[in-house]
């Protein structure tokens, strides 16, 4: 389970450039995410927005314990 969530979740929502353009390019997201590890912070907070809607999150089934 947790590789295909790191799967699905790796390049989702990628712009197609580099951390290293968005932030020479002074990027809202190089600026959102204040120039550190701009894509991957992206990546994540696109993938828990995604999650957080009822009908896309995979967990609701699970038992919390």
């Amino acid at each position: 389970m947790a590789y295909t969530l790191a799967a699905a979740a790796h390049d989702v929502a990628h712009p197609g450039y580099n951390n290293m353009f968005l932030i020479e390019k002074r990027d809202d997201l190089a600026n959102k995410y204040h120039d550190e590890s701009v894509l991957e912070s992206h990546h994540i907070a696109t993938t828990f927005g995604i999650l957080a809607k009822d009908h896309y999150n995979i967990f609701n089934e699970l038992d919390p314990s």
